[in-house]
């Protein structure tokens, strides 16, 4: 009786994490200990489906690295990256998705964004030392903005 139990909760938390995913990382979590040496951490999210969202934070993000890959329609994501060596990198396949990315206080750091499909939206947001962002978007009706300060 308790292996049924057991199995229940299990399906429960697996369907639930496919449809909406949160994945902080503050100081001192994540292998850091919150000195000034960072947390060195990889933030990854993977969702396949409709409707799912995603929400990713690094905030204090020496040598870390956020993945999100998306597969689906009408899906989102939006994260976050305090980004020291750090880069992201985002997928999504499918129709009417958006992505929002922010990344501050950056050195070294590289955003990737690939949109396929259509009606898909990223907004891009990044504090430049020496960095980059490339955003590619296959497909039609696509919108991007790109920012770098």
């Amino acid at each position: 009786m308790n292996f049924f139990k057991v199995a229940t909760l299990a399906a429960v938390v697996v369907s639930a994490s496919a449809f909406a995913g949160s994945v902080p990382q503050y100081p001192g979590h994540g292998g850091g200990n919150g000195n000034n040496n960072g947390p060195d951490s990889t933030l990854s999210i993977y969702q396949t489906g409709s409707s799912n969202s995603a929400l990713a934070l690094q905030t204090d993000a020496r040598d870390s690295e956020i993945t999100v890959r998306q597969n689906g329609s009408s899906n989102g994501a939006d994260v976050g990256q305090g980004s020291d060596d750090s880069t992201i990198s985002l997928s999504q396949n499918g129709f009417r998705n958006s992505a929002t990315i922010d990344q501050w206080n950056s050195r070294d750091s590289e955003i990737t964004v690939s949109q396929y499909g259509g009606g898909n939206g990223a907004l891009v947001n990044q504090t430049a030392s020496g960095s980059s962002v490339n955003v590619q978007q296959v497909g039609f009706g696509n919108n991007a903005t790109a920012n770098q300060y």
